[in-house]
Formats: C-alpha cells, structure tokens, sequence
C-alpha cells in the first residue's frame, strides 16, 4: 500500500503580509493626496463662482447687471475649463501612481511567495 500525502495548508511568509500592508499604506496615502488636491481644485471653482455674483449687489442699472451677467459667465468658464484640466492632470497623474504600487505589489509577492518545485 502506497501513503497518501495530504495537502497541507498554504501559509504565506509574514514578509509577504508586510509587505502587502506596506503597498496597502502607500495606495491609500496617494488616493487621499488625489482627492485632497480634488477637493482644493473644487473648492477654487466654487469660490470663483461665489466671487463672480458679488458684482451683481452693486449694479444700479439694468444694461449693468447685463455687462456684469456676461462679464461673470467668461471668467467662471475660463475657471471651469483651467479647473477641468487640472482635475484631469490629478486623475492621471493618481491613475499612475497607482498602478506602481500595483506593480511593486506583483513584484514582492513574486519575489516572497516560494517558488513551485
């Protein structure tokens, strides 16, 4: 009679838990860096539309509020457009950071797991 051999759980080193917590902690600071410069690029927008109704308080007469109205729509849509690009500028600039950590994290995990006999 032949001995069966059981499978026997698989454990993964500790290093590789290190090191998958250590790619963990790096992903998660670049996607709270991403949406911290997000935010402020928004925050820009949306007080540039704030500083663009301030005018209208001052108008007295109606050809004013038409000069401000248009005067108002060309600056908060030259703001729009700049905002627009520098969110896009973060999304890939993120996306690419990103996919070195996913890299790296396809790297350690090669070089930690032991290797098939």
């Amino acid at each position: 009679m032949s001995a069966k051999k059981t499978a026997q759980p698989f454990k993964p080193p500790i290093e590789l838990y290190t090191a998958m917590l250590d790619q963990t902690i790096r992903a998660n600071r670049i996607v709270a860096k991403g949406i911290e410069r997000t935010l402020e690029e928004q925050l820009g927008l949306f007080e540039a539309a704030i500083d663009t109704t301030r005018p209208f308080a001052a108008a007295k007469q109606p050809e004013d509020v038409l000069a401000i109205q248009m005067d108002a729509w060309k600056t908060l849509s030259e703001k729009l457009v700049a905002t627009t690009g520098k969110l896009a500028e973060i999304q890939r600039e993120t996306g690419s950071e990103l996919k070195d950590v996913v890299a790296d994290s396809v790297k350690v995990v090669n070089e930690t797991m032991p290797k098939a006999a």
